[in-house]
């Protein structure tokens, strides 16, 4: 059974328009979703319009139990690449052709937002109307507008691209972002679940979500979101203090789950803790970055009752400079052994397959990890990830290749040296589905909705690996991210020499192009 709190209640009949806010994956990611409770509460207070929520695998919205095919707007949140399928099974179950050209002009018209459709949307072209490049909470009010003044979006698309951030392919867009993070949407009423459904608890459990910051410009050559989502912006103390406030008394929620692209690099992270904890909350928050945890951070989450801290070392000194990860062996091992002092386990997440890693790099890989579990307290205190690496669009890796047959070589050569009794690999072949995803353009198509249908043989996702060479069009040319193309070869370059990039908030400008 499942019971929501501060659900909205509105008429269909009495708003003018109805919007599904949808979310294709499980419950329990959904509402884990800070983006998805913003939408959710930012549409629901325009006087005239009323969103409600859907999420895999239904197709029908969790307010009143309407199929998709009676809305106005659908709107997806496009999280993750492996959700592409889902999209397609949702339209399904909501009633809805999902390939846009079969739609009719009375059918609903189909957005998606979210850090797939602003990097590179390509993939899902035929089955979305248009796409949200950057903030909804930016794009969405001058969009909803337009929509309501055209006798038929969908015969009148292009009178769409009006709209800062709005992008149909075959157009140019630029990323819209908050700027200041005084003008970001805090919901104050978050839904949440009352369940006794292990599968239905988010993944923070009963937690207030609370975003202190919005991007990074940490630099990591591997992250999509910290190459796209700059510069970082934070929210002012006093305001994350009287917002915490007032979530709990609209849910009751005593603890807090700090949310950011960084949350540790939060400025006043420290007495932001302090000062929630003086007020009776609970804190916990993401993965943590080793340049910026401190004792005294540590020892308020711990008081607030975090048992886990998870890190991400990434790899070994020589392709941490790689990556821009300027982070040494003994910090990690500093940063750990105050961990266990204090009682804590750890989480441990690493990448393989990273460019240029030579058989040398996975021997010192496992030393190293060799030494980090040596200090674990015992088998329990540390649990250690592996993932492929994939390169991503808007990075200075984009053109970087995932060699599957290469990649599972490395994955065996861990899996029988790291012997680990909380030890998990992610597996090649989900890796190259990504990857394929993720660098892929509109020929995608096919495959994306056979398997949404059932199961894709890999010899079929193989015929479509793609291989970008430097005189080729990369299929999100048109997207403008911020970061320029000059300063992603420049940082691939340097990867290459291991030349570092120090974090431009304490060196200065790079002129990466994201900055005004």
């Amino acid at each position: 059974m499942l019971l929501e709190h501060n659900v909205v209640v509105k008429d269909p009949l009495r708003i003018g328009l109805r919007f599904a806010s949808c979310y294709p994956n499980l419950y329990r990611s959904a509402m884990s979703s800070l983006g998805f409770h913003i939408i959710y509460d930012f549409l629901n207070h325009q006087e005239d319009v009323y969103c409600e929520r859907v999420v895999y695998p239904y197709g029908k919205s969790l307010e009143t139990g309407s199929p998709l095919k009676d809305f106005d707007v659908v709107g997806f949140s496009l999280q993750y690449e492996q959700d592409y399928p889902h999209v397609l099974e949702m339209l399904r179950e909501g009633g809805l052709k999902v390939r846009k050209e079969d739609r009719s002009p009375q059918d609903p018209l189909v957005i998606a937002g979210g850090p797939c459709a602003s990097s590179n949307p390509l993939p899902m072209s035929q089955f979305i109307d248009l796409f949200l490049v950057g903030d909804g909470e930016v794009i969405l009010p001058q969009l909803l507008e337009k929509i309501a003044q055209l006798d038929n979006p969908h015969q009148e698309l292009d009178a769409l691209l009006d709209v800062e951030g709005v992008y149909i392919p075959g157009n140019k867009v630029k990323l819209v972002q908050v700027e200041d993070m005084h003008d970001a949407w805090r919901p104050v009423k978050q839904v949440y679940p009352e369940t006794d459904n292990p599968d239905l608890i988010p993944a923070f459990g009963r937690s207030f979500l609370l975003e202190v910051s919005r991007g990074c410009a940490r630099g990591c050559r591997f992250c999509m979101a910290g190459c796209m989502y700059r510069p970082r912006r934070e929210v002012d103390l006093k305001t994350l203090l009287k917002t915490a406030e007032e979530g709990r008394k609209s849910t009751g929620l005593n603890k807090i789950a700090l949310i950011g692209g960084a949350v540790s690099d939060y400025s006043q992270i420290e007495e932001l803790c302090r000062e929630l904890l003086q007020r009776e909350f609970q804190v916990t928050t993401p993965s943590l970055r080793i340049e910026s945890i401190s004792r005294d951070l540590l020892e308020s989450l711990k008081e607030s009752g975090l048992r886990t801290i998870t890190i991400a070392p990434e790899s070994t000194w020589r392709l941490r400079k790689l990556v821009n990860k300027p982070i040494t062996d003994e910090d990690i091992q500093r940063t750990m052994a105050t961990a266990f002092q204090m009682k804590l386990n750890v989480k441990l997440y690493f990448l393989v397959g990273l460019p240029t890693e030579t058989q040398e790099d996975l021997e010192d890989l496992v030393d190293l990890v060799g030494d980090l579990k040596a200090m674990a307290p015992h088998p329990d205190s540390l649990r250690i990830s592996v993932n492929p690496f994939i390169p991503k669009p808007h990075t200075p890796f984009q053109q970087a290749e995932f060699n599957l047959k290469e990649t599972k070589g490395k994955v065996k050569f861990l899996k029988k040296h790291l012997k680990n009794k909380h030890f998990k690999v992610e597996t090649p072949n989900k890796s190259l589905v990504q990857y394929i995803l993720s660098l892929g353009g509109t020929e995608l198509a096919d495959i994306i909705e056979e398997s949404s249908q059932g199961r894709v043989s890999l010899s079929k996702w193989k015929k479509l690996t793609p291989h970008i060479s430097g005189s080729e069009t990369l299929p999100w040319k048109d997207i403008d991210v911020g970061v320029s193309d000059e300063f992603l070869e420049k940082e691939y370059e340097k990867a290459l020499k291991g030349d570092l990039t120090p974090w431009c908030e304490t060196f200065g400008c790079y002129h990466c192009g994201s900055c005004p």
